[in-house]
């Protein structure tokens, strides 16, 4: 995209969700160095009895970190795509609460078991070239009990007050059940291991809550020296026509279980005729690159109502493909597109 004003152009992310909710298509950038995986700290204490009557968990729903103030309220600059912890075992009878602890959106989705995890966006069918929001991950799903028998989702949570921020499901029957975040599904996994009513647990309460802080804290680390790289390496430039430059900005980090939701560089002064290439560098989560010149961001979700169910969750065409000439004056609606890494 080509600018033809002499300009500082500030990178700005915009996170968008149904309804404006918390934005799932900001800006962040590519990966510089290969994060080891980090696991939960390994907690060997002796098994907890089994009390006589049914116990609920707490598992957090996604994690952040290096948090600053925003206009929706404080966020992380880091978003950790993790259930903590993302293994728990439980006995027939207990209930688990989900509590959202993050700031992107992301789903508690427990398929059938033996079926694939539904796709997020499907096709609308017939002529029709738009794309549309899965009403089965992205709506509340079954009832408040599971055994594997059908699909129970949270549908989407956390993002505005219109969606939820805890999610409860009792777990009926002997089993290991795997769930997903429909958001981020390729890395964002958990499992829950049901034991027969009675059977000693392996951990309490406190100590897995003592084993999320601490993996929340090594992720955080872990992400602030990676956060230090991207940071320290230089802008790319090359000739362009005519005597200008073309300079190249990168869209994100995110390696599918750590996102960095920032543009590198953060600010770029450019002269009248260069131009900025825009590279996306997050495997997982979608990104745009947009300029309002001062209008409010787009939703990425249109709602259209149906005569009966849920509505219709349109994803903006106006923000999937290219929006605008190829240059800007500080005027108009000017959009890359949203896309994946």
């Amino acid at each position: 995209m080509s600018t033809n004003t002499d300009n500082v152009i500030p990178a700005a992310h915009s996170r968008a969700s149904v309804n404006a909710a918390v934005r799932w298509i900001v800006a962040c950038t590519v990966a510089l160095a290969a994060l080891a995986g980090v696991g939960l700290p390994q907690v060997q204490p002796a098994a907890a009895a089994a009390p006589g009557r049914a116990v609920t968990w707490t598992v957090l729903l996604g994690g952040q970190g290096e948090m600053q103030q925003q206009a929706m309220g404080p966020m992380g600059v880091w978003q950790f795509m993790r259930f903590y912890p993302d293994t728990i075992t439980v006995n027939v009878g207990d209930t688990i609460v989900w509590k959202y602890n993050a700031a992107e959106p992301h789903t508690v989705t427990f398929p059938k078991s033996g079926d694939k995890m539904p796709d997020l966006a499907i096709p609308e069918g017939g002529n029709s070239q738009r794309m549309l929001f899965d009403p089965p991950v992205i709506f509340p799903q079954g009832g408040a009990t599971y055994d594997g028998t059908a699909l129970v989702g949270s549908g989407q949570m956390g993002g505005g007050p219109q969606f939820p921020t805890e999610f409860k499901l009792t777990f009926t029957k002997p089993g290991t059940y795997d769930y997903f975040c429909a958001f981020h599904v390729s890395m964002m996994k958990g499992k829950v291991v049901v034991q027969p009513a009675g059977t000693p647990y392996p951990m309490t309460q406190v100590q897995i809550d003592a084993a999320a802080s601490a993996q929340i804290a090594t992720d955080t680390q872990a992400a602030l020296k990676v956060e230090a790289q991207l940071k320290a390496s230089p802008v790319s430039t090359r000739p362009g026509p005519n005597g200008t430059t073309i300079y190249q900005v990168k869209i994100a980090y995110g390696d599918g279980m750590m996102a960095w939701m920032r543009f590198n560089p953060a600010q770029l002064t450019i002269k009248v005729g260069d131009s900025v290439e825009w590279v996306q560098q997050d495997v997982e989560d979608p990104h745009t690159v947009t300029f309002t010149s001062g209008s409010p961001d787009p939703d990425i979700v249109l709602p259209e109502p149906q005569q009966s169910g849920p509505p219709k969750l349109v994803l903006n065409p106006q923000l999937f493909g290219p929006a605008g000439a190829m240059t800007y004056s500080g005027k108009g609606y000017r959009c890359v597109g949203l896309s994946r890494g």
